[in-house]
């Protein structure tokens, strides 16, 4: 028998799977945690729902699920509040950052960046919105903004605290013909139809509160009298005051529990605490309380006689009020946090650790998260018991030959192995050749890569014999590189395993084909000194190029070792090499290929072009670094964030950008390409003719020729694919649009053995 407070789970991702299989070409799409959900708010049949990342919307009526994102029209990240305007029929969005959207009644969004833009240095938080017909009073963290929602621009600012001074405001509400604003400095109270409320001096601090001068969260008015809650967000701690006109008093000295919001209607209060919903009538007596949940928010849905509750681990809650609920849940990564992700065919795996830059632990419990079928999951403690006691998980390794099986090193206990996305084995020091950190007991993971023959070389910082192997018959063998701590670990063509260590050097060890054998091995310190590497700056990460070349992103843009045999090389220079980029001013000149940026992450396409990530958004340059294609930042795209500190690509072209503010993912143009031409894929197909777009033709061999001709015959253009996709833009080979009608593709490798014919139509 289901237990009594669960009737039913109903799980709806944003998008059947089919939709995302053909994800139009150049199309963004965001990663975000769905499980925390901070408002919620019934606009007709839909119920809109706020993650602190982005906005859902809830079809009562079909079930489905949509949402709106810096992909689809948000113009930022980082919600803080939303609430709705039932007199304008408006949503208002507010940002951390103090951006506004606004959605109107036709769906469309405006934004409002004023207070973004405004430079003061003050915490600009939004932390509410109230509305008074068709003024909404917003609640920042340095006094009120008002809003004009008809002229939709800012109509007014109230800096109310002693003396003008910026005071950060939490809740507003209008009672009896007066402002209440609940602040970080007690209650201050103006007449409402007062016309300088600019003027802090039309404001009165409320010292007739039994504690005048603490921080109160939340402000309501019901049944003709004026709640104020004290908080200081701690378990146990807030106290709920209520004022009848005359005095202020408790309202239940025995109920401390943290207050998130208080709503009222006209005949109940509804009290979101920290661990139930609590909703009382008009006799302060208790109508319904929900349990077992953890709200942040919930409204009262009267044509339907239920609650719809936005809660922090469950997304969206269906509350009945005979204590049974449904559960409306969204699809995303448990968090944001990724420290590495990797990629493997279609599936992505995100290591949700990290340590600090003193090289300390964080103790984060996010764990690992996977993306399969276009759906994430995760595994961590709240589903996975050895996780309990296991945190900061740092690196990732794919197993080569085996699809099921992924490697997971952790700054803590060591190295996890997964098999078909379940933890099959720990590594540690009792069942490895891998050490500890002396007087910790903490085994550190740090870096993870297999070499040809498919054996696992595992970064091990903090031990005396600091790179660990584990051979295909899982035979151990560990050995002394040195006493610096090592991060990253890639192997190259020629099997060196390139060791990048905390001062941004590298060691390069050899171990001449024989992991198990150290007595043949040898290494190279690779640094910025010239005839040692030579590097521009302190390296962060590397990528090896389908050409063998690796490329090293430092503090000062990128650098390439063209041939790493040359290392190991007797009086060889071996020292890296930079690229010069011309120009395009006229003047001759040229600069060293992305000079001044600092690189934290590269990828190689399918094209052998670079997804190059930096603290200034991500770049996409040709192979031979001379030609930049994009440089995506948060201001010209919908990237979540400049700082990209990691980047995957999987086998449909799809680029994930680890940002740190969370993963957003680009559909590129080169894709993984197939042995043969047999299970070719165009997309769309049909073709709408208002249609702005590419088509897709994929899953060719790479390298392959598409022609296209018209039914009869006749030539209309001619393509190459990038790995194992080439795209068309509807033209002919002069670059005008083609008419209406079906076209005949042919496709051919470079051997002229695999062949393929297909069509599409364009209506």
């Amino acid at each position: 028998m289901l237990n009594k407070y669960i009737t039913s789970i109903i799980l709806i991702l944003t998008c059947f799977a089919t939709c995302f299989a053909q994800t139009p070409i150049h199309h963004w799409t965001t990663h975000t945690p769905g499980m925390k959900v901070i408002n919620v708010e019934k606009v007709n049949e839909k119920i809109y729902t706020a993650t602190p990342y982005e906005i859902y919307y809830y079809n009562t009526n079909d079930n489905s699920i949509n949402k709106l994102s810096k992909v689809n029209g948000l113009s930022d990240f980082g919600i803080s509040v939303m609430r709705y305007n039932q007199e304008t029929n408006m949503i208002l969005i507010g940002y951390s950052n103090a951006n506004i959207d606004i959605i109107d009644k036709d769906g469309k969004i405006i934004n409002i960046n004023d207070i973004r833009n405004k430079n003061i240095l003050v915490d600009k938080t939004i932390s509410d919105i109230y509305f008074i017909k068709d003024m909404a009073y917003v609640c920042c963290g340095f006094g009120i903004v008002l809003i004009d929602l008809t002229k939709m621009e800012i109509k007014d600012t109230y800096i109310i605290g002693e003396n003008g001074t910026y005071l950060a405001i939490n809740d507003i509400v209008l009672h009896n013909d007066k402002l209440y604003a609940a602040t970080s400095n007690g209650i201050y109270y103006a007449d409402y139809n007062n016309n300088n409320l600019a003027d802090f001096s039309q404001w009165t601090h409320d010292t007739t509160l039994i504690h005048s001068d603490l921080n109160y969260s939340e402000i309501e008015t019901f049944n003709g009298n004026l709640l104020a809650n004290y908080s200081i967000n701690k378990y146990g701690t807030d106290t709920l005051f209520i004022y009848n006109g005359e005095s202020w008093d408790y309202f239940n000295k025995t109920n401390h529990a943290v207050k998130r919001d208080i709503k009222a209607y006209n005949d109940r209060l509804i009290f979101v605490e920290q661990y139930r919903i609590n909703v009382i009538n008009k006799n302060y007596d208790n109508l319904y309380y929900f349990n077992k949940i953890e709200p942040f928010d919930a409204i009262y849905d009267k044509q339907n006689n239920l609650y719809w509750i936005a809660d922090n681990t469950n997304s969206l809650i269906k509350a009945y009020q005979d204590k049974t609920y449904e559960y409306i849940k969204y699809n995303g990564p448990y968090s944001n946090s990724s420290f590495d992700i990797k990629a493997k065919g279609n599936q992505i795996w995100v290591a949700a650790g990290g340590y600090s830059p003193t090289w300390a632990k964080r103790w984060m419990n996010d764990g690992v998260f996977y993306y399969k079928d276009y759906e994430w999951s995760f595994v961590n403690r709240t589903n996975t018991e050895a996780f309990d006691t296991i945190s900061d998980f740092v690196s990732i390794a794919f197993d080569p030959r085996n699809n099921s099986k992924v490697y997971v090193g952790s700054f803590h206990k060591g190295l996890l192995e997964f098999d078909d996305y379940k933890l099959k084995n720990i590594y540690n020091t009792t069942n490895s050749s891998l050490g500890e950190l002396a007087g910790y007991g903490y085994v550190y993971i740090t870096g993870l890569g297999f070499d040809s023959k498919n054996n696992l070389w595992i970064a091990n910082s903090g031990t005396d014999k600091r790179l660990s192997v584990k051979t295909t018959d899982n035979k151990w063998q560990a050995f002394n590189i040195g006493s610096s701590d090592i991060r990253n670990l890639v192997v190259d063509k020629n099997d060196y395993k390139w060791i990048l260590n905390r001062d941004g050097h590298f060691i390069v060890y050899n171990d001449n084909k024989t992991p198990t054998n150290p007595d043949d091995d040898k290494y190279k310190i690779i640094n910025k000194t010239e005839g040692q590497g030579g590097l521009p700056e302190s390296a962060n990460c590397m990528a090896v190029d389908k050409n063998g070349s690796m490329w090293v992103g430092t503090n000062d843009g990128l650098a390439l070792f063209y041939s790493t045999s040359k290392i190991f090389q007797s009086g060889v220079n071996y020292d890296a090499s930079r690229i010069l980029v011309p120009r395009n001013d006229g003047t001759g000149q040229a600069d060293y290929l992305l000079s001044g940026e600092s690189v934290m992450a590269i990828a190689v396409d399918e094209a052998n072009n670079l997804w190059v990530g930096t603290k200034n958004g991500v770049f996409y340059i040709s192979n031979n670094g001379l030609t930049e294609y994009y440089h995506f930042t948060e201001d010209n795209s919908p990237l979540l964030s400049n700082t990209v500190q990691g980047i995957a690509i999987d086998d449909d072209g799809n680029v994930f950008f680890a940002t740190d503010k969370g993963i957003i993912s680009y559909k590129a143009v080169a894709t993984a390409g197939k042995k043969t031409n047999s299970e070719v894929i165009v997309y769309p197909n049909p073709v709408q003719r208002d249609y702005s777009g590419i088509v897709g033709i994929k899953n060719l061999v790479p390298n392959s020729l598409v022609k296209i001709t018209t039914v009869d015959g006749s030539f209309v253009t001619h393509l190459y694919s990038e790995g194992g996709q080439a795209v068309w833009d509807c033209t002919n080979i002069d670059g005008d649009k083609v008419a209406p009608g079906v076209y005949m593709i042919f496709i051919s490798d470079k051997t002229g053995k695999e062949t393929f014919a297909t069509k599409i139509l364009i209506k």
